[in-house]
């Protein structure tokens, strides 16, 4: 009895002939790592700063694909989201050292060939954080490439289209007009739990500031579920096409009544950036400037969330 207990314990064996994709989340930061520290003794890696400075003052437009229009059923779209997606590697070096880390830190998905979508935070350094980052692109096959620049950027809107070559994976359509009510589907890395694909539906359409220097974005708040490390996910409807991006959450927790009372409650909105906005950087135009490091951290009354923040690791990458 204890030898079939001991048996029935143990982890179900994944067979060749299983079609489903089976994440192994260790193995893949790890061996993402691996290449990404062989990226960079060869010179391929691209620092933040260096991208920031060289964004195009005006972009030249992308050819985007059309709008699908055929409902997919959920096993097809997570399937198909996540051939379109990657986790975005973070090479990054210590504040108060010379020391670089490598974490997943973010997501991205295709726009047009060797061109990926993301938010604009994940592609900028937070000094408090970081002395310096740069950033590689991580395929579900667990295929490294780097990110060599920044073509077209948003501060505004919080979204940047960015430059991986050699990456060539199918782009996903972008749709405007989103309504709330409308069913949404998310494929992102929260917290490095790679290629997380969840579902909610669209609570409101907003348009916001994140502070008075910048104008107005449109934004698309959800309850699908997502975390730090979601940053740059596609929301999609049933056919696959993007209908927001993640950029942020913004937990409410109570306040103190005029009694002195606390009230609580915790509420997470959760804000995407609206397709509308990733498709006017497809089109030519004048680009916004890429923040470059600040040596105190700028504050902003909004805090941009869904970036993990690096964390010291026992792991020597």
């Amino acid at each position: 009895m204890l030898c079939a207990a001991a048996m029935a314990q143990e982890p179900a064996a994944v067979t060749a002939s299983d079609p489903r994709h089976v994440i192994d989340d260790e193995t893949y930061e790890k061996e993402s790592g691996k290449q990404t520290e062989a990226l960079a003794r060869e010179g391929k890696l691209v620092a933040f700063t260096e991208m920031a400075k060289k964004v195009p003052a005006r972009r030249p437009g992308l050819t985007i694909s059309g709008v699908a229009t055929n409902s997919l059923a959920p096993t097809e779209l997570a399937d198909m989201l996540r051939r379109s997606t990657v986790a975005l590697g973070l090479r990054y070096q210590e504040p108060r050292s010379k020391k670089w880390r490598f974490m997943i830190g973010a997501t991205a998905f295709a726009v047009g060939p060797e061109v990926l979508s993301t938010s604009l935070h994940v592609m900028t350094i937070d000094p408090s954080l970081m002395r310096e980052a740069q950033a590689v692109a991580i395929s579900d096959e667990g295929r490294v490439f780097p990110v060599t620049g920044v073509l077209a950027a948003s501060d505004r809107a919080d979204t940047c289209l960015i430059s991986v070559p050699g990456l060539d994976l199918p782009p996903l359509p972008l749709r405007a007009g989103v309504r709330p009510g409308e069913q949404v589907w998310c494929m992102s890395h929260p917290d490095g739990f790679t290629y997380m694909f969840t579902s909610g539906q669209v609570a409101r359409i907003s348009r916001d500031r994140y502070d008075e220097r910048h104008q107005p974005a449109l934004h698309v708040e959800v309850t699908a579920e997502y975390c730090p490390g979601s940053s740059g996910g596609a929301l999609t409807d049933a056919a696959g096409n993007v209908v927001a991006q993640v950029s942020s959450i913004n937990n409410y927790d109570g306040f103190t009544s005029r009694d002195g009372k606390a009230v609580n409650g915790i509420v997470s909105a959760r804000t995407c950036t609206a397709s509308e906005e990733l498709i006017s950087l497809t089109l030519p135009g004048p680009n916004e400037p890429v923040p470059v490091p600040t040596p105190i951290p700028a504050s902003r009354p909004r805090h941009r969330a869904p970036k993990s923040a690096p964390q010291p690791s026992p792991k020597a990458w």
